[in-house]
């Protein structure tokens, strides 16, 4: 990338010195310089008494030069001094006598007669050079944006690319990294859920062997020993099942979109899922609003956790609450249970749970965790904090409402 940046500099340098260069010899070419000579104009009019030098000046009367009365006073005094008309013809005046002054004159500066020409000139160079800078920088911004698009698709869709840029481009040795990165993130991500998925299901053929061992010694080992035998089986299965369940939402968010969706129905669902529970905790719902955006098959997953994880901690009541406010969809899950402490960050990362002496709480801590996954590829947030109206824990998600 240095070789890469080190072309393009002395590049950029050699085109600024070739443009510099054909302008200053164009400028030449158009406006030859003609030599110029600084005399003194009272040198000049010292030389007034000589007949030659008296036919390049005039007397004119005073009363034809109109001028403030301060310079009147210089020129009483002796001293030179210059008027321009209107037309910028510099004329030049000495006092002669009580009624005539010397007019030494007009001139005309050949610099201002060029200036507009001069200015014509000058906007076409700038215009030129900004076109060729254009020409040059444009297919490189032009590529880069191709590689930020290709690079937004990959983060989107998990897909090795092929960014097709010109082995010749400036920004080649970027493109083939991100190509080859691509790969490599990809191939690996494969193994992993490979690797995993095997492991998940070669598991379940131990464990079944040992379900069916445990029965049939069932009479010849205490209640006790059975009972433990059969909770640690349940543990790894329920592990097990939390894990592939985590990797097939990791699949599933490739071709995750949102969608407009009807609020009211997709509420009535969700509570019919819990109609039939057995605890005495009651589930509250309510919404505002009659639609939004949001992929209904991950929003209801993500739901259903973090209800799941409020039953074994509430214990009367959990209000869900789906509300739309300045063009942003929340839900926010209360209960009044224990509530959260400084712990509420960790319990967002996987395979971290909440610490309770309840032998109820089961789980492995993934959960949250993808809850907060589904939030991120809704382009949202998850907030844990305490309900100060039911003292327990409050779970809020945000997303933004629009496709």
């Amino acid at each position: 990338m240095k070789l890469q940046f080190v072309r393009l500099y002395l590049l950029i340098l050699l085109i600024a010195s070739l443009v510099v260069f054909s302008f200053s010899q164009i400028y030449q070419q158009l406006y030859p310089s003609e030599p110029t000579y600084q005399v003194s104009v009272s040198q000049i009019f010292s030389l007034l008494q000589k007949k030659t030098f008296q036919k390049k000046m005039k007397l004119v009367s005073k009363k034809t030069v109109s001028m403030p009365l301060a310079l009147e006073r210089l020129l009483q005094q002796g001293q030179i001094i210059k008027l321009v008309d209107d037309a910028n013809a510099e004329f030049y005046y000495q006092n002669s006598d009580k009624l005539n002054y010397y007019q030494f004159g007009p001139f005309f500066s050949a610099k201002e007669e060029a200036n507009g020409n001069e200015l014509y000139f000058i906007i076409l160079f700038y215009s030129v050079l900004a076109v060729m800078l254009l020409a040059f920088i444009w297919p490189l911004f032009k590529e880069l944006a191709k590689l930020q698009e290709q690079a937004l698709a990959f983060g989107k869709y998990l897909e090795p690319i092929e960014s097709g840029i010109n082995p010749g481009s400036s920004i080649y040795p970027l493109a083939d990294t991100f190509d080859k990165m691509s790969h490599q993130i990809v191939e690996s991500m494969q193994m992993h859920q490979d690797l995993s998925r095997t492991i998940a299901h070669e598991i379940h053929t131990p464990l079944a062997r040992m379900k069916f061992v445990t029965e049939l010694i069932s009479s010849d080992i205490e209640k006790e020993q059975k009972y433990r035998l059969n909770a640690d089986i349940d543990e790894i299965q329920q592990l097990m099942a939390e894990y592939l369940s985590f990797e097939r939402l990791e699949h599933e968010h490739y071709s995750m979109e949102k969608k407009l969706c009807d609020v009211p129905s997709f509420i009535k669902k969700l509570s019919e899922k819990y109609s039939y529970q057995t605890s005495n905790i009651e589930l509250k719902f309510s919404f505002n609003n009659d639609s939004a955006y949001f992929n209904e098959h991950a929003m209801n997953r993500a739901i259903q956790n973090l209800i799941n994880n409020a039953l074994r901690y509430a214990k009367s009541i959990i209000n869900v609450e789906f509300s739309i406010n300045d063009k942003t969809c929340q839900i926010i899950i209360s209960d009044d249970g224990v509530g959260v402490s400084s712990e509420a960050k960790k319990l967002m990362q996987p395979f971290v749970r909440k610490a309770a002496n309840d032998s109820a709480d089961k789980g492995f801590g993934l959960g949250l965790y993808i809850v907060r996954k589904i939030l991120i590829w809704h382009q949202g947030h998850l907030s844990l904090d305490n309900c100060s109206k039911l003292n327990g824990a409050m779970v809020t998600i945000s997303w933004p409402n629009k496709s």
